[in-house]
């Protein structure tokens, strides 16, 4: 049991730091980030600073960074 969770908390770690990099690197090419996630849905806690929401899913085992613009079928809203 230690090890499937010492797993779980290794992987979330890697894939904390893979996302922060997607999130870093939009940030500074100046990409609006509407969302930052680890773990996916449903979400147990959210929080909003500017126009990023941050948040925490249920289930550890990934993670996203949702960019504006990325979905061509959604209307782009606010500064890119």
């Amino acid at each position: 049991m230690i090890t499937v969770m010492a797993t779980i908390f290794v992987l979330g770690v890697l894939i904390f730091f893979h996302e922060l990099g997607h999130f870093l690197v939009a940030k500074k090419s100046g990409i609006r980030v509407d969302k930052f996630s680890l773990g996916f849905p449903p979400t147990i806690l959210s929080k909003k600073y500017g126009d990023t929401e941050y948040a925490i899913g249920l289930i550890p085992l990934g993670g996203y960074v949702k960019m504006a613009g990325e979905n061509p079928d959604e209307e782009a809203k606010g500064e890119p």
